[in-house]
């Protein structure tokens, strides 16, 4: 049998294809058409309203409208499952007679979705910048994904710390609703996930805000990498959680 290297280059596509249609299809399952359904109709009201309002919507507003809600709403549900669909999914024959690490497959799940993840991100904020406002897609890009990489992280950790999907589904939509009941008094500060590059305050330094921003990000960066080892190190009770 010939190792992948020597393979064509034909034949190196169509394995990386297969091997991230498997992937896509074990990380979203049958949900997936529903869910970005959804999202397309989301996102195609928001901009019809958008277009036809009298006054037009900002770079502030346009943000969390069109790209932070959706690619949340998509990482929680999404992460909910990583762990707990193994059972209605009959992959747990697969998962410990693979001859790779039992945690090779977890990360690459959970790095199929924040890829997902990004790419809809991309496809959003593009979106936004042609029918919205004109956005700056790589500056964008660089503030979206941190929360989304924490959040993502943090319900797949809650769903292996309580054992139940629906039980971390409920705990980081309480957490979330905390967030946007805050959101008047904290949406400007370093503690808030959703840190509006494009929200700066009006009496504040541009050196002063920039320094915010990066430090925002680089926390919600780490608290999420935090997340995800930790949901790794608690999988080694995973026989227990599937069963």
């Amino acid at each position: 049998m010939k190792s992948f290297r020597n393979l064509s280059l034909m034949a190196k596509l169509s394995i990386i294809l297969l091997y991230t249609r498997i992937n896509l299809k074990i990380v979203f399952g049958r949900k997936a058409i529903w869910i970005f359904l959804g999202t397309l109709i989301y996102v195609v009201i928001v901009c019809l309203i958008a277009v036809k309002s009298e006054d037009q919507v900002s770079v502030t507003q346009a943000l969390p409208l069109v790209v932070w809600m959706p690619l949340t709403l998509i990482a929680v549900l999404f992460s909910m499952d990583i762990i707990s669909k193994e059972r209605d999914a009959n992959l747990i024959e697969t998962l410990f007679t693979v001859s790779v690490s039992v945690y090779r497959l977890w990360i690459i799940k959970f790095m199929t979705l924040m890829f997902s993840l990004g790419l809809l991100a991309v496809v959003l904020i593009v979106t936004t910048k042609i029918v919205v406002v004109d956005v700056p897609v790589f500056l964008a890009l660089l503030n979206v994904l941190p929360p989304i990489f924490f959040f993502a992280s943090l319900t797949m950790f809650l769903s292996v710390f309580v054992k139940s999907a629906n039980a971390a589904g409920m705990c980081v939509t309480a957490i979330l609703g905390f967030v946007f009941l805050t959101s008047e008094g904290l949406s400007q500060t370093v503690v808030y996930p959703y840190l509006n590059p494009f929200d700066k305050p009006v009496n504040e330094e541009s050196f002063i805000w920039v320094r915010t921003l990066v430090y925002n990000k680089i926390a919600f960066s780490l608290l999420g990498l935090l997340c995800f080892w930790r949901s790794m190190r608690r999988l080694d009770r995973r026989e227990g959680l599937l069963k």
